[in-house]
């Protein structure tokens, strides 16, 4: 056996079959070519109709729409605490804690930020929320709970982060196995620059010779549509309403803290805060979030949270 030289040339015998297309293909165009000029023609002569339903929908339309933008339309602003941001935890290296007291002392101390421009201005009310634990599984579970309703992007970042260092203190002690490179893989066959033009240009006529070889009519399309569409209706609904009943039955979580403040400026705020009882410096891993807005802004949260 001899080495040969590499010549690239484009696969004949493995695309012959592209060929066989050709005169579906001539068939397909000129079909699509009447089509259009046929649909032309009935330009001015079809009208479509709402019917009865169009009317009443109109209100359940106006509605839904308004009480989405009250809902949302008053977004109270938001700060949270982690002991993962920078200057905030005490510790070294990726070990970072920080206590219940310390954590509220910084939420009381944004307050009065002066030199922050997204402060809260005038008279709002607070929600404060407080997430406790002594190790980073017990703070990861806590933050999961309240994440997985409402992700605010910084909790999201500090649950993972607990998560990953759960996991690093069990997994530091697994000692590695691999296996010798170079190891076997499957061939990229899909990165093939004649592959993927070829997979663009036949999947698109594919796609036109399957729509004219399918035995369907306009009204078993559009009675598979209505079916297809009340389908997925009946599954947004089941979801939310499982959801429902999900938090209609939950339990008071011991790791998570809830208070409302207010109403008042941030000083007044700032007070109220830190008056009462607290969470002791037992709690060594905590993070919180503080809502500031007006009670009707604060409504959604404060229910969903058990207030």
């Amino acid at each position: 056996m001899s080495w040969s030289l590499m010549t690239l040339r484009w696969p004949t015998e493995a695309t012959r079959w592209m060929g066989q297309l050709d005169a579906a293909k001539t068939l397909a165009g000129n079909e699509l070519a009447s089509t259009i000029q046929r649909l032309s023609g009935l330009q001015g002569l079809a009208s479509t109709n709402p019917g009865p339903v169009g009317a009443a929908a109109k209100g359940a339309i106006a509605a839904g729409r308004q009480a989405l933008a009250e809902q949302l339309g008053e977004v109270p602003r938001c700060l949270v605490v982690t002991p993962f941001q920078s200057g905030i935890g005490q510790g070294r290296g990726y070990q970072r804690f920080l206590s219940a007291p310390n954590l509220l002392q910084q939420l009381a101390n944004k307050l009065t930020d002066a030199t922050d421009d997204g402060s809260p201005q005038g008279e709002q009310h607070a929600l404060c929320l407080l997430f406790l634990g002594t190790r980073h599984d017990q703070l990861a579970a806590g933050l999961g709970r309240f994440n997985a309703l409402m992700p605010i992007p910084e909790l999201v970042r500090a649950q993972r982060r607990a998560e990953h260092l759960t996991r690093l203190e069990t997994e530091k002690w697994q000692i590695p196995q691999a296996t010798a490179l170079p190891r076997w893989e499957a061939l990229p066959l899909e990165r093939c620059t004649v592959l993927k033009a070829a997979q663009q240009s036949i999947a698109g006529q594919i796609a036109v010779l399957e729509s004219y070889a399918a035995d369907s009519s306009p009204m078993s399309d559009l009675a598979g549509l209505a079916a297809r569409k009340a389908n997925q209706q009946q599954v947004r609904d089941q979801r939310l309403a499982d959801l429902r009943q999900l938090l209609e039955g939950g339990q008071a979580d011991s790791l998570v803290r809830a208070r409302l403040l207010g109403p008042g400026n941030n000083t007044q705020l700032r007070r109220m805060l830190l008056e009462g009882d607290a969470p002791g410096h037992e709690w060594v891993m905590s993070a919180g979030v503080i809502l500031v807005g007006s009670a009707k802004g604060l409504s959604f949260v404060r229910e969903m949270v058990g207030l």
